[in-house]
Protein backbone atom coordinates (compact mmCIF):
# COMPACT_ATOMS: atom_id res chain seq x y z
CA UNK A 1 0.00 0.00 0.00
CA UNK A 2 2.11 3.51 -0.73
CA UNK A 3 2.72 5.90 1.50
CA UNK A 4 0.56 9.68 1.42
CA UNK A 5 1.04 13.10 2.34
CA UNK A 6 -1.81 12.05 5.18
CA UNK A 7 0.04 9.43 6.36
CA UNK A 8 3.67 11.74 6.90
CA UNK A 9 1.48 14.06 8.85
CA UNK A 10 0.23 11.24 11.24
CA UNK A 11 3.93 10.10 11.56
CA UNK A 12 5.17 13.44 12.72
CA UNK A 13 2.41 13.55 15.55
CA UNK A 14 3.09 10.45 16.60
CA UNK A 15 6.90 11.89 16.89
CA UNK A 16 5.95 14.77 18.57
CA UNK A 17 3.65 12.72 21.05
CA UNK A 18 6.45 9.62 21.38
CA UNK A 19 10.03 11.51 21.64
CA UNK A 20 11.84 8.09 22.94
CA UNK A 21 10.44 6.93 18.81
CA UNK A 22 12.92 10.02 17.45
CA UNK A 23 15.83 8.17 18.76
CA UNK A 24 14.77 5.24 17.43
CA UNK A 25 14.19 6.38 14.19
CA UNK A 26 17.24 8.91 14.42
CA UNK A 27 19.61 5.19 14.85
CA UNK A 28 17.99 3.81 12.00
CA UNK A 29 18.07 6.95 9.16
CA UNK A 30 20.88 8.25 10.09
CA UNK A 31 24.73 6.10 9.12
CA UNK A 32 27.24 5.27 11.69
CA UNK A 33 29.52 8.67 10.50
CA UNK A 34 26.43 10.82 11.54
CA UNK A 35 25.61 8.97 14.89
CA UNK A 36 28.98 9.48 15.69
CA UNK A 37 28.85 13.58 15.26
CA UNK A 38 27.13 14.10 18.31
CA UNK A 39 30.02 12.58 20.85
CA UNK A 40 33.00 13.92 18.58
CA UNK A 41 31.82 17.12 19.15
CA UNK A 42 31.30 16.89 22.46
CA UNK A 43 35.27 15.66 22.45
CA UNK A 44 36.15 18.26 20.61
CA UNK A 45 34.36 21.05 22.87
CA UNK A 46 36.07 19.57 25.82
CA UNK A 47 39.48 19.98 24.17
CA UNK A 48 38.96 23.13 22.89
CA UNK A 49 37.82 24.22 26.44
CA UNK A 50 41.21 22.75 28.16
CA UNK A 51 43.29 24.13 25.11
CA UNK A 52 41.29 27.82 25.69
CA UNK A 53 42.25 27.72 29.46
CA UNK A 54 45.87 27.16 29.44
CA UNK A 55 45.92 29.76 26.31
CA UNK A 56 44.12 31.99 28.27
CA UNK A 57 46.84 31.70 31.44
CA UNK A 58 49.50 32.09 29.30
CA UNK A 59 48.59 34.88 27.83
CA UNK A 60 47.50 36.23 31.43
CA UNK A 61 50.92 35.52 32.91
CA UNK A 62 52.60 36.89 29.86
CA UNK A 63 50.66 39.94 29.74
CA UNK A 64 51.13 40.74 33.69
CA UNK A 65 54.95 40.33 32.61
CA UNK A 66 54.64 43.04 29.67
CA UNK A 67 53.14 45.00 32.39
CA UNK A 68 55.10 44.56 34.57
CA UNK A 69 58.18 45.60 32.67
CA UNK A 70 55.60 48.94 31.37
CA UNK A 71 55.17 49.57 35.18
CA UNK A 72 59.21 49.38 35.60
CA UNK A 73 59.87 51.40 32.56
CA UNK A 74 57.43 54.43 33.48
CA UNK A 75 59.23 54.35 37.13
CA UNK A 76 62.57 54.74 35.05
CA UNK A 77 60.73 57.82 32.66
CA UNK A 78 58.99 59.26 35.76
CA UNK A 79 62.22 59.07 37.52
CA UNK A 80 64.37 60.80 34.58
CA UNK A 81 61.35 62.96 33.98
CA UNK A 82 62.19 64.28 37.46
CA UNK A 83 65.58 64.37 37.12
CA UNK A 84 64.97 66.16 33.77
CA UNK A 85 62.99 68.58 35.81
CA UNK A 86 65.41 69.20 38.44
CA UNK A 87 68.08 69.98 36.04
CA UNK A 88 65.73 72.43 33.14
CA UNK A 89 64.61 74.26 36.95
CA UNK A 90 68.36 74.49 37.21
CA UNK A 91 68.76 75.64 34.20
CA UNK A 92 66.03 78.40 34.16
CA UNK A 93 67.29 79.87 37.38
CA UNK A 94 70.77 79.65 35.50
CA UNK A 95 69.27 81.51 32.54
CA UNK A 96 67.10 83.73 34.63
CA UNK A 97 70.55 85.33 36.67
CA UNK A 98 72.39 85.56 33.09
CA UNK A 99 69.75 87.32 31.47
CA UNK A 100 69.73 89.67 34.44
CA UNK A 101 73.26 90.45 34.59
CA UNK A 102 72.51 90.93 30.34
CA UNK A 103 70.09 93.42 30.65
CA UNK A 104 72.05 94.89 33.24
CA UNK A 105 75.01 95.05 30.57
CA UNK A 106 72.56 95.99 28.06
CA UNK A 107 71.48 98.93 30.63
CA UNK A 108 75.20 100.03 30.95
CA UNK A 109 75.67 100.18 27.40
CA UNK A 110 73.12 101.83 26.28
CA UNK A 111 73.91 104.36 28.58
CA UNK A 112 77.51 104.43 27.94
CA UNK A 113 75.66 104.49 23.78
CA UNK A 114 73.43 107.74 25.27
CA UNK A 115 76.82 109.42 26.30
CA UNK A 116 78.94 108.35 23.05
CA UNK A 117 75.88 109.68 20.95
CA UNK A 118 75.91 112.99 22.64
CA UNK A 119 79.89 113.56 22.00
CA UNK A 120 79.32 112.61 18.88
CA UNK A 121 76.90 114.69 18.30
CA UNK A 122 79.10 117.49 19.07
CA UNK A 123 81.96 116.48 17.46
CA UNK A 124 79.67 116.22 14.14
CA UNK A 125 78.82 119.73 15.13
CA UNK A 126 82.06 121.00 15.43
CA UNK A 127 83.50 119.34 12.12
CA UNK A 128 80.44 120.87 10.61
CA UNK A 129 81.34 124.15 11.94
CA UNK A 130 85.27 123.66 10.70
CA UNK A 131 83.38 122.38 7.20
CA UNK A 132 82.05 125.37 6.50
CA UNK A 133 84.65 127.80 7.52
CA UNK A 134 86.81 125.29 5.45
CA UNK A 135 84.23 126.09 2.54
CA UNK A 136 84.43 129.78 3.06
CA UNK A 137 88.00 129.76 2.87
CA UNK A 138 88.10 127.24 -0.36
CA UNK A 139 85.41 129.36 -2.29
CA UNK A 140 87.77 132.67 -0.76
CA UNK A 141 90.90 130.78 -2.51
CA UNK A 142 89.40 129.35 -5.33
CA UNK A 143 88.47 133.43 -6.67
CA UNK A 144 91.50 133.91 -5.82
CA UNK A 145 93.00 130.69 -7.76
CA UNK A 146 90.77 131.49 -10.35
CA UNK A 147 91.93 135.45 -10.75
CA UNK A 148 95.39 134.29 -10.64
CA UNK A 149 94.76 131.69 -13.66
CA UNK A 150 92.82 134.60 -15.52
CA UNK A 151 95.48 136.53 -14.89
CA UNK A 152 98.21 133.70 -16.26
CA UNK A 153 96.47 132.45 -19.10
CA UNK A 154 96.37 135.87 -20.37
CA UNK A 155 100.00 136.36 -20.02
CA UNK A 156 100.67 132.53 -21.69
CA UNK A 157 98.37 133.68 -24.52
CA UNK A 158 100.71 136.82 -24.89
CA UNK A 159 103.89 134.93 -24.55
CA UNK A 160 102.43 132.60 -26.97
CA UNK A 161 102.00 135.34 -29.38
CA UNK A 162 105.56 136.78 -28.82
CA UNK A 163 106.45 133.15 -29.12
CA UNK A 164 104.93 133.02 -32.37
CA UNK A 165 106.20 135.77 -33.70
CA UNK A 166 109.50 134.42 -32.64
CA UNK A 167 108.78 131.10 -34.22
CA UNK A 168 107.44 132.62 -37.53
CA UNK A 169 111.19 134.71 -37.26
CA UNK A 170 113.19 131.80 -36.71
CA UNK A 171 111.38 129.89 -39.33
CA UNK A 172 112.17 132.61 -41.77
CA UNK A 173 115.63 132.85 -40.35
CA UNK A 174 116.24 129.14 -41.31
CA UNK A 175 114.87 128.97 -44.49
CA UNK A 176 116.89 132.35 -45.86
CA UNK A 177 120.32 130.38 -43.77
CA UNK A 178 118.87 126.97 -45.98
CA UNK A 179 118.47 129.29 -49.07
CA UNK A 180 122.09 130.85 -48.00
CA UNK A 181 123.60 126.96 -47.72
CA UNK A 182 121.96 126.12 -50.94
CA UNK A 183 123.94 129.06 -52.70
CA UNK A 184 126.61 128.45 -51.06
CA UNK A 185 126.95 124.56 -52.02
CA UNK A 186 125.83 125.59 -55.28
CA UNK A 187 128.68 128.24 -55.82
CA UNK A 188 131.55 125.37 -53.46
CA UNK A 189 130.18 122.85 -56.41
CA UNK A 190 130.53 125.11 -59.13
CA UNK A 191 134.54 126.02 -57.57
CA UNK A 192 135.30 122.64 -57.49
CA UNK A 193 133.50 121.59 -60.75
CA UNK A 194 135.92 124.37 -62.31
CA UNK A 195 138.75 123.42 -60.18
CA UNK A 196 138.18 119.54 -61.53
CA UNK A 197 137.74 120.95 -65.15
CA UNK A 198 140.25 123.32 -65.11
CA UNK A 199 143.03 120.50 -63.47
CA UNK A 200 141.70 118.06 -66.38
CA UNK A 201 142.04 121.22 -69.30
CA UNK A 202 145.32 121.79 -67.96
CA UNK A 203 147.10 118.34 -67.07
CA UNK A 204 147.72 116.66 -70.13
CA UNK A 205 149.86 113.67 -68.40
CA UNK A 206 146.32 113.15 -66.76
CA UNK A 207 145.79 110.81 -69.81
CA UNK A 208 148.45 109.52 -70.31
CA UNK A 209 147.74 106.02 -69.51
CA UNK A 210 144.79 106.38 -72.25
CA UNK A 211 147.08 107.80 -75.11
CA UNK A 212 150.66 108.54 -76.26
CA UNK A 213 151.89 111.66 -76.38
CA UNK A 214 148.32 113.53 -75.41
CA UNK A 215 147.63 116.85 -76.27
CA UNK A 216 144.76 118.86 -74.94
CA UNK A 217 143.12 120.76 -77.68
CA UNK A 218 142.87 124.75 -77.47
CA UNK A 219 139.36 126.09 -77.94
CA UNK A 220 140.64 127.57 -81.68
CA UNK A 221 141.98 124.06 -82.05
CA UNK A 222 138.74 122.43 -81.68
CA UNK A 223 136.85 125.11 -83.22
CA UNK A 224 139.08 124.20 -86.08
CA UNK A 225 138.72 120.68 -86.48
CA UNK A 226 134.94 120.89 -85.77
CA UNK A 227 134.44 123.23 -88.57
CA UNK A 228 136.25 121.36 -91.21
CA UNK A 229 134.61 118.47 -90.50
CA UNK A 230 131.29 120.15 -90.61
CA UNK A 231 132.55 121.76 -93.73
CA UNK A 232 133.72 117.50 -95.03
CA UNK A 233 130.03 116.75 -94.06
CA UNK A 234 131.25 114.75 -91.62
CA UNK A 235 129.60 115.72 -88.65
CA UNK A 236 125.65 117.90 -88.75
CA UNK A 237 125.72 121.58 -87.01
CA UNK A 238 123.92 120.05 -84.07
CA UNK A 239 127.08 117.39 -83.22
CA UNK A 240 129.69 119.66 -83.88
CA UNK A 241 127.85 122.31 -81.72
CA UNK A 242 127.45 119.42 -79.06
CA UNK A 243 131.33 118.59 -79.40
CA UNK A 244 132.03 122.49 -79.14
CA UNK A 245 130.80 122.33 -75.39
CA UNK A 246 132.48 119.45 -74.22
CA UNK A 247 134.23 119.92 -71.00
CA UNK A 248 137.71 118.29 -72.84
CA UNK A 249 139.10 116.96 -76.56
CA UNK A 250 142.53 114.64 -76.05
CA UNK A 251 144.18 113.84 -79.03
CA UNK A 252 147.49 111.98 -78.96
CA UNK A 253 147.99 108.34 -80.42
CA UNK A 254 146.94 104.74 -79.71
CA UNK A 255 148.48 102.80 -77.28
CA UNK A 256 148.77 100.08 -79.24
CA UNK A 257 149.90 101.38 -82.73
CA UNK A 258 150.59 104.54 -84.98
CA UNK A 259 147.05 106.22 -85.45
CA UNK A 260 145.04 108.52 -84.29
CA UNK A 261 143.30 108.67 -80.93
CA UNK A 262 140.99 111.06 -79.45
CA UNK A 263 139.56 111.57 -76.06
CA UNK A 264 136.08 112.94 -75.16
CA UNK A 265 135.99 113.91 -71.55
CA UNK A 266 133.06 115.30 -69.12
CA UNK A 267 134.43 116.03 -66.17
CA UNK A 268 132.58 116.75 -62.85
CA UNK A 269 133.20 116.23 -58.64
CA UNK A 270 130.75 114.14 -58.94
CA UNK A 271 129.79 111.84 -61.95
CA UNK A 272 126.29 111.40 -62.88
CA UNK A 273 124.44 109.58 -65.58
CA UNK A 274 123.82 112.73 -67.25
CA UNK A 275 127.70 113.74 -67.62
CA UNK A 276 127.88 109.36 -69.16
CA UNK A 277 125.19 110.29 -71.63
CA UNK A 278 126.96 113.50 -73.02
CA UNK A 279 130.52 111.38 -72.57
CA UNK A 280 128.84 108.69 -74.93
CA UNK A 281 126.75 110.72 -77.40
CA UNK A 282 129.49 113.25 -78.26
CA UNK A 283 132.32 110.54 -78.57
CA UNK A 284 129.83 108.52 -81.25
CA UNK A 285 129.48 111.72 -83.43
CA UNK A 286 133.04 112.51 -83.17
CA UNK A 287 133.94 108.48 -84.23
CA UNK A 288 131.18 108.81 -86.75
CA UNK A 289 133.32 111.77 -88.47
CA UNK A 290 136.78 110.09 -88.06
CA UNK A 291 136.46 106.43 -88.59
CA UNK A 292 140.07 105.81 -89.11
CA UNK A 293 140.65 107.28 -85.61
CA UNK A 294 140.27 105.28 -82.14
CA UNK A 295 137.71 107.53 -80.04
CA UNK A 296 136.92 106.98 -76.55
CA UNK A 297 134.25 108.72 -74.32
CA UNK A 298 135.62 109.64 -70.81
CA UNK A 299 134.17 110.94 -67.33
CA UNK A 300 136.79 112.18 -65.32
CA UNK A 301 136.42 112.62 -61.65
CA UNK A 302 137.18 111.87 -57.86
CA UNK A 303 133.42 110.18 -57.20
CA UNK A 304 131.15 108.47 -59.62
CA UNK A 305 127.15 108.30 -58.54
CA UNK A 306 126.48 104.03 -58.63
CA UNK A 307 123.79 104.97 -61.00
CA UNK A 308 126.13 106.53 -63.28
CA UNK A 309 129.03 103.59 -62.75
CA UNK A 310 125.97 101.02 -64.12
CA UNK A 311 125.44 103.38 -67.19
CA UNK A 312 129.30 103.91 -67.98
CA UNK A 313 129.39 99.99 -68.08
CA UNK A 314 126.51 99.70 -70.22
CA UNK A 315 127.60 102.41 -72.67
CA UNK A 316 131.07 101.78 -72.66
CA UNK A 317 132.91 104.82 -70.91
CA UNK A 318 135.99 104.59 -69.34
CA UNK A 319 136.17 106.60 -65.67
CA UNK A 320 139.00 108.54 -65.52
CA UNK A 321 139.53 109.24 -61.42
CA UNK A 322 143.22 111.57 -60.11
CA UNK A 323 144.81 109.97 -63.66
CA UNK A 324 144.15 106.55 -63.14
CA UNK A 325 141.58 104.95 -65.62
CA UNK A 326 138.72 102.25 -65.18
CA UNK A 327 137.74 100.62 -68.22
CA UNK A 328 133.97 99.98 -68.44
CA UNK A 329 133.92 97.03 -67.40
CA UNK A 330 136.00 97.76 -64.07
CA UNK A 331 134.44 100.50 -63.13
CA UNK A 332 133.41 99.52 -59.31
CA UNK A 333 129.87 100.12 -58.12
CA UNK A 334 129.46 101.00 -54.62
CA UNK A 335 125.63 100.82 -53.50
Amino acid sequence: MAFTVEDFQDLLELLRAHPEWRQRLWELLASEELLRLPAEVKAFREEFRAFRDQTFETFRQETERRFQRVEEQIAALAEAQRRHYEEFAAYRADTDRRFAELAEAQRRHYEEFAAYRADTDRRFAELAEAQRRHYEEFTAYRAETDRRFAELAEAQRRTEERVGRLVEAVAALTEAQRRTEERVTRIEGRLRGDEVETEYRTLRRRYRHLVRDPQILSREEREAMLEALEARGALTPEEADQLEVADVIVRGRRLDGEGEAYLVVEASVTIDTYDVQRAAERAKALQKALPEAEVRAVVAGPEIHPLAARAARDRGVWWLKDGRPFAPHAIPINE
